[in-house]
């Protein structure tokens, strides 16, 4: 018996099957980005009939609600909810920030004294972001980040940075940190971006706890909102400036 996770956040989605015995029986990641759409299904068939499941054999289904791409959010939480209603099984939420807590470590590495710090890129200097034990969950500015680390964590554990706000963001904390006294890493390609796996490892001990929820229930979590939503608010979309329809 399985629990089907879904991640589909990210640039590249993933899925993954985990038993009841939190063994990771079978992962797929997408070779190309943004392609959630094209990949999800397939991936998730070629998992199946690698073990030789069904839906049968799936008790459960975890999906990363967000924050991350508005898109690829709604890709993967309405495919879960399609499953899970015909399948006749519950969906666990899985938030992406926290999940990469149980990210695997990489053999080698030291992780002493680490402090894990998530961002997620959301333009505009903006992350979905947090840092284990100093910075809640939240959309922040990177310069929140910043001061966070230099006014709190300088001098003490070393921070591990996660996540593709790395990759847009990367240039703009070295240079911040450069010179004073916080010392941070950022995390290997082949861990740092958000993955199944991790979705997978959560919804298993979310089950375990009762924390399920029916399919209807199963919302994206996106913590703002969408920039043509902002746009339109302010009247700044064409569309926005039409009659208003009787």
């Amino acid at each position: 018996m399985y629990i089907l996770a879904i991640e589909t956040t990210g640039p590249y989605g993933s899925v993954a099957l985990i038993s009841d015995t939190a063994r990771i029986a079978a992962h797929r990641v997408s070779k190309e980005s943004m392609s959630h759409l094209k990949d999800l299904m397939p991936m998730i068939s070629d998992m199946l009939s690698e073990v030789g499941a069904d839906e049968k054999d799936i008790f459960a289904i975890a999906c990363d609600v967000g924050p991350g791409s508005f898109t690829g959010i709604r890709i993967g939480v309405s495919t879960a909810r399609a499953l899970a209603q015909i399948w006749k099984v519950p969906c666990v939420k899985v938030s992406s920030l926290t999940s990469a807590i149980l990210k695997e470590r990489p053999e080698g590495m030291d992780f002493k004294d680490t402090i894990v710090c998530v961002i997620l890129n959301a333009r505009r200097r903006q992350v979905y972001g947090f840092i284990d034990g100093y910075l809640e969950p939240g959309p922040w500015m990177i310069d929140d980040v910043i001061r966070i680390a230099k006014e709190e964590i300088a001098g003490s554990g070393e921070i591990l940075f996660y996540g593709d706000g790395v990759d847009s963001y990367g240039d703009i904390l070295k240079d911040a940190f450069e010179g004073t006294d916080v010392r941070y890493r950022f995390a290997p390609v082949e861990i740092r971006y958000k993955d199944a796996k991790e979705i997978a490892q959560v919804g298993l001990l979310k089950y375990s706890e009762g924390q399920t929820v029916d399919h209807r229930e199963l919302l994206p979590e996106y913590m703002r909102e969408a920039e043509a939503e902002t746009k339109l608010k302010a009247g700044e979309l064409p569309i926005s400036r039409l009659p208003k329809q009787e």
